[in-house]
């Protein structure tokens, strides 16, 4: 890989992740606007489009189908070299009982990558495991957590 190509996926990165940093709700905005919509009785489908739009999903994802997620055109960009939204989550579980200053470059990426991606606006890492954050609770008693919020909009 050149220099000039790293200094491109780096430069790409860093606008992708400023801007999709730009797109999302505060977790306060997000926690009454879902109990505004859960007071209308919207359905389940509704709420997860909600989230989808509004915590800069939707600037990597579009709605697919057949269970699944696509991507725009930002998001086919990212994805090289990039693990996914499930297994970034799930690699973290293990990164996450890992103390900082013992991961692996690979580890400390990814660790990087979580964070930037706003993965830490539902989950946290705390010392020795994987939490969710006060959002995330609350999104996961509503069960629309990540892979829910992609069962909702991706089936017919």
């Amino acid at each position: 890989m050149t220099r000039l190509s790293i200094i491109s996926a780096a430069t790409l990165l860093f606008v992708g992740v400023f801007l999709l940093a730009q797109q999302k709700q505060s977790p306060q905005a997000t926690s009454a606007a879902l109990d505004k919509m859960i007071a209308a009785n919207r359905s389940q489908k509704e709420l997860a489009q909600y989230v989808f739009d509004n915590h800069g999903c939707k600037s990597c994802h579009t709605v697919g189908e057949n269970g699944k997620l696509g991507f725009t055109e930002k998001g086919k960009q990212l994805t090289n070299g990039f693990e996914g939204c499930i297994r970034m989550l799930t690699a973290m579980n293990v990164i996450a009982q890992v103390p900082s200053n013992q991961r692996s470059a690979d580890q400390k990426t990814k660790a990087q990558r979580f964070d930037e991606f706003g993965c830490t606006l539902c989950h946290q890492i705390v010392p020795g495991k994987m939490g969710l954050s006060v959002l995330g609770s609350k999104l996961s008693n509503l069960h629309l957590g990540c892979v829910d919020v992609e069962k909702q909009l991706a089936s017919k």
